[in-house]
C-alpha cells in the first residue's frame, strides 16, 4: 500500500497492511534540515512548509507522510500591511497590520535564527472593543484563494495523506489574543464568546464545504491544541467546543472525508466530548508525564470506533532517550492499539528540533517492524 492509502484506511478504523508510521512533525524538525536557520526559512527563503516535511519525514526517514494544508485569504479579505520591519543579524522583528472597514488590528512578531515567528503583541486587545474588527475577518469564506492546493496535493501524490486544517474556536481566538487572554476570555465574558464563536462557526462551516466540493483533500484536521486539559477545562471544552466540532463533522460527512482531532498535552477527560463531535479520530493522545493517556484504556473504551493516533512520548522517549527506549516504547504502543486496526503510529505533540537521528530512524524502523498485522 502506499502511504496514502494506509493512513486513509487506519483513520477510518480498518486495518491496512500494516499501521502506518508518521513521525508527527510540524515545523522544527523540517527546519533543522532544511535551513537550519528558521529566519532563512520563512522570511528570506519561504520556504512552503508541507514541501520540507514531505522532504523530511517521506523522503529522509522513509515514514508515512501526514500533512495538512491551509488556503490563501480571499481577495475579498481586509488586506494586510507587513510593517515596521528590522532585520538584524539573527532575527527579524515586524508589524502585521490587518486593515479592517472597523480598524486595524495589529501585531508584532519576532523571527529568530533559532525560533519560529512568535507574536509578541496580539491583534485583539479586547473582545468588546473589537468586536466589528473581528467579525470583517469572518467573511467571504467561499471566495478564500485555493491555487496553491491542488499542485501541492498532485506534487505530495501518493507519499503522504493530505488533509485540510481547521482550527477550532479556542485554537482560534488563542491566536487572536494569546493564551492567558484566552481562558479569561472564556471565564470572563462567556455570552460575547458564544456570540463570536457562533459567528466562527458559521464561518468555518462554509469553508470547509468550499475546499471539500473544490479540492480532492482526503480527510479534515481539528486543530485543538488550546483546547488541552493542560490549558482548559472539560466543562469549558464543553461549552465552547462541542457545537463547533458536530457542525463541523457534519459538513465532512457530506463530503465523505474522516474528521481527526488534535489535542496535545492531557487530553482523556476530553475524549468523550470530542467523540460527542461525531469526529472519526484522536490525534496525540500524549503519554504521561507530559501527558495523560494510558493507550490501552483508550483502546479499550474508544477503539473500533474512533481511529487512534500517536502516544510515543515526544520529550522523554524521543528527544532525550536512546534507540532502545524507542523500540521499548513503540512495542508498548503496538500490544495496546495495534488489535483490530485503526491505530496510526505517532507521538504525543510535534518531534523535537534537536531529536536525535537515530532516534527518528529507530522510530521508523521498529514502527514498520513491529507494525505487521
Amino acid at each position: 500500500m502506499t502511504s496514502k492509502e494506509r493512513i486513509s484506511i487506519a483513520m477510518r478504523g480498518g486495518m491496512p497492511d500494516r499501521v502506518p508510521v508518521t513521525l508527527g512533525l510540524s515545523e522544527m524538525v523540517p527546519v533543522r534540515y532544511s535551513t537550519d536557520d528558521y529566519v532563512k526559512f520563512f522570511w528570506t527563503d519561504k520556504i512552503p512548509l508541507w514541501k520540507a516535511r514531505v522532504a523530511t519525514e517521506v523522503d529522509r526517514f522513509g515514514a508515512d507522510g501526514f500533512i495538512h494544508l491551509g488556503v490563501k485569504p480571499s481577495p475579498l479579505d481586509p488586506p494586510v500591511e507587513i510593517r515596521d520591519v528590522q532585520e538584524l543579524p539573527g532575527a527579524v522583528h515586524y508589524t502585521s497590520v490587518i486593515h479592517t472597514p472597523h480598524g486595524d488590528l495589529s501585531s508584532r512578531y519576532t523571527i529568530t535564527q533559532t525560533a519560529p515567528p512568535g507574536r509578541t503583541v496580539s491583534p485583539v486587545q479586547s473582545p468588546d472593543a473589537d468586536y466589528q474588527k473581528v467579525m470583517d475577518l469572518l467573511k467571504h469564506p467561499e471566495t478564500k484563494d485555493l491555487s496553491d492546493v491542488l499542485p501541492a496535493y498532485q506534487e505530495i501524490g501518493d507519499r503522504a495523506h493530505v488533509g485540510f486544517w481547521l482550527n477550532t474556536p479556542i485554537e482560534w481566538w488563542d491566536g487572536l489574543r494569546g493564551t492567558q487572554n484566552m481562558v479569561m476570555d472564556l471565564c470572563d465574558h462567556p455570552q460575547l464568546m458564544k456570540k463570536i464563536f457562533s459567528a466562527y462557526r458559521e464561518y468555518a462551516q462554509a469553508l470547509l464545504a468550499y475546499v471539500l466540493s473544490h479540492t480532492p483533500l482526503d480527510s479534515v484536521g481539528l486543530g485543538g491544541s488550546s483546547t488541552s486539559m493542560s490549558v482548559i477545562s472539560p466543562d469549558l471544552h464543553r461549552e465552547f467546543s462541542l457545537d463547533f466540532g458536530r457542525a463541523i463533522c457534519a459538513v465532512a460527512r457530506q463530503y465523505d472525508r474522516p474528521v481527526q482531532y488534535h489535542m496535545c498535552g492531557k487530553s482523556r477527560a476530553a475524549l468523550a466530548i470530542t467523540a460527542d463531535m461525531g469526529v472519526s479520530g484522536f490525534d496525540a493522545l500524549e503519554a504521561p508525564p507530559t501527558g495523560d493517556v494510558d493507550l490501552t484504556e483508550v483502546k479499550q473504551a474508544f477503539g473500533g470506533t474512533y481511529s487512534l493516533r500517536g502516544n510515543v512520548n515526544s520529550i522523554t522517549i524521543m528527544l532525550n532517550g536512546k534507540p532502545r527506549d524507542v523500540e521499548r516504547d513503540i512495542v508498548r504502543c503496538m500490544n495496546s492499539a495495534k488489535k483490530g486496526g485503526g491505530y496510526i503510529l505517532g507521538v504525543g505533540d510535534q518531534t523535537p528540533y534537536h531529536t536525535p537521528d537515530e532516534n527518528m530512524d529507530a522510530f521508523v524502523e521498529y514502527g514498520k517492524k513491529y507494525g505487521t498485522y
